[in-house]
């Protein structure tokens, strides 16, 4: 820790851990000393230290992170029919996802998809670019809230 960390938030996280920390090794201890009993029956196991109670840190919850699967099948349902490359589709899951996904597993699920049909080669091209895909999953409908298919109502 640097001084810039201390806040008593980061002290009473520290503590909590640490007590954690001890209450774990005191189990451990109680554990070894249960199994050497037997065969030390003389012996006195040591006093036990007083107990010290910490004040529970609350726990913040944490979305789970999407798949890099999800989030190329969000992706190309957001494209629905148009064209796009390798590299196009690995920036929309790198902004979906938060991470930086390698180019070669970006080519896997490419190529995954191909023989589900759910991207088809528009165009196959050498370089450094590549070939143009193309998504054929339906494009998701503009508005959630208009499911008879139909244009969307005017007020």
């Amino acid at each position: 820790m640097t001084v810039s960390d201390i806040s008593p938030e980061a002290l009473a996280r520290l503590e909590a851990k640490l007590l954690a920390d001890l209450e774990v090794v005191r189990k451990m201890r109680a554990l070894v000393e249960e199994h050497r009993q037997p065969v030390s029956a003389s012996a006195t196991p040591p006093p036990a230290p007083a107990a010290v109670t910490a004040p529970p840190v609350p726990a913040t919850p944490v979305p789970p992170r999407k798949s890099t699967e999800e989030a190329a099948l969000e992706c190309l349902a957001v494209l629905g029919g148009k064209t796009f490359t390798q590299e196009e589709l690995r920036r929309a899951i790198q902004k979906a996802t938060k991470s930086y996904p390698d180019a070669s597993r970006v080519k896997q699920l490419i190529k995954r998809m191909i023989r589900e049909g759910k991207v088809a080669v528009e165009e196959r091209r050498t370089g450094r670019i590549g070939s143009l895909y193309r998504s054929t999953l339906p494009a998701p409908a503009a508005d959630e809230n208009n499911s008879s298919g139909g244009p969307p109502a005017t007020a």
